[in-house]
């Protein structure tokens, strides 16, 4: 059963960090967007507002990676370098 306002509810709840998401990829890569993304509206579902729960997970960052899930050479290494 399809219940409209649930959709547009849950959907509109994280459009925001969606965006945020794909925002992110084009600095960082798709793997750590991913993992904050997910971060992020895990921390919404237990109750976090969004802003709160975006300034919770980029204080776990580590040079733009989430120890010891991601590894910074292993996204140095994927990003473009510098010419």
């Amino acid at each position: 059963m399809i219940d409209p306002a649930l959709r547009n509810f849950v959907l509109g709840s994280v459009a925001p960090v969606v965006r945020y998401g794909l925002y992110e990829m084009t600095y960082t890569s798709v793997e750590h967007a991913m993992y904050e993304v997910a971060a992020i509206t895990y921390l919404m579902g237990r109750g976090y507002d969004l802003q709160t729960a975006h300034r919770i997970v980029e204080s776990w960052e580590v040079n733009e990676t989430f120890p010891p899930y991601q590894r910074y050479d292993t996204w140095y290494a994927d990003s473009p370098q510098p010419n």
